[in-house]
């Protein structure tokens, strides 16, 4: 009996499409893409704001065409986001204070994803525009950062600024995870200029299952927890309108919501075909 290998998984789901789904020699294609990677957290502008914030991201792409409609992707991208709010807070006096927040973070992620065409205003074997939906997952890296009183630019996680790791049960067990998994869902268009060149758009969307993509959640924090666990830097990122000294130990607060954090790229790309693999192709790469 024969094996059923990927290639036929993905031939069988090529035939469960309409007649749009025609049949054409599987190709590679390596492209190029940058553009805009809004942040959505805690610090952040409320509501569509955070889209005024740019932040530039660059990259590149591997895309396997096995058939008509049906693309699978390869991602590396490379940026930063960042954000600044400024925000009142509870004080030890019982009066209120106002501070501003700001943190940076260095973002790279690897992903896969997959891309159905929806339709083709043109001939899908040769130039054409298709838009296309896509959905993937990926591993992104972080490491949210913020300048001291010295303007030195710190690490935040290993300050663990929201008692993270601190005995008793209140606080989370452990600092938060820079590596993460996420999940993505986004849409663009592709437009295939010649026989080589491919010109495409995409926005889409990361659900990263963390609410620290800027070292700021909902948990509600002691002041001395953090001044006596972790010294006098973490309690000044923690809570930067606070002077250690005589604060009581009933002194709590919150820094964020309880939403988790998010980011989205905005890109354009630019690919080159590589070559073809079927019945009417050699096999071999072209340029």
């Amino acid at each position: 009996m024969k094996r059923f290998t990927l290639p036929c998984l993905l031939m069988a789901l090529g035939l469960t499409f309409s007649h749009g789904l025609t049949a054409q020699d599987s190709y590679f294609e390596l492209g190029v893409q940058g553009g805009d990677m809004p942040y959505n957290g805690d610090l952040s502008e409320a509501g569509i704001g955070f889209l005024s914030n740019w932040n530039t991201f660059g990259g590149f792409y591997l895309r396997y065409r096995p058939i008509n409609r049906v693309g699978l992707r390869f991602n590396g991208i490379f940026g930063r986001i960042d954000g600044t709010k400024t925000q009142s807070i509870g004080l030890p006096n019982n009066q209120r204070g106002t501070i501003t927040r700001t943190f940076r973070s260095p973002i790279t992620e690897f992903s896969l994803a997959a891309e159905v065409d929806l339709f083709y205003l043109g001939d899908p074997d040769d130039i054409f525009v298709a838009p296309y939906v896509m959905a993937g997952i990926g591993r992104t890296s972080f490491n949210p950062q913020a300048e001291n009183r010295d303007g030195i630019l710190v690490d935040l996680q290993p300050l663990r600024t929201e008692g993270q790791g601190i005995e008793g049960g209140v606080y989370d067990p452990f600092p938060y995870d820079l590596d993460i998994v996420t999940f993505h869902l986004g849409g663009g268009v592709r437009a295939r200029l010649s026989d080589r060149f491919v010109l495409g758009g995409e926005v889409s969307g990361r659900v990263t299952g963390t609410d620290y993509l800027d070292d700021v959640s909902a948990t509600q924090v002691n002041y001395n927890d953090v001044l006596e666990n972790g010294g006098s830097e973490s309690a000044y990122f923690s809570n930067p309108a606070v002077t250690p000294g005589d604060v009581p130990d009933t002194y709590s607060y919150k820094r964020g919501g309880p939403s988790n954090d998010f980011y989205f790229l905005i890109n354009l790309t630019l690919g080159i075909r590589l070559g073809g693999w079927g019945s009417n192709a050699s096999g071999c790469y072209s340029f």
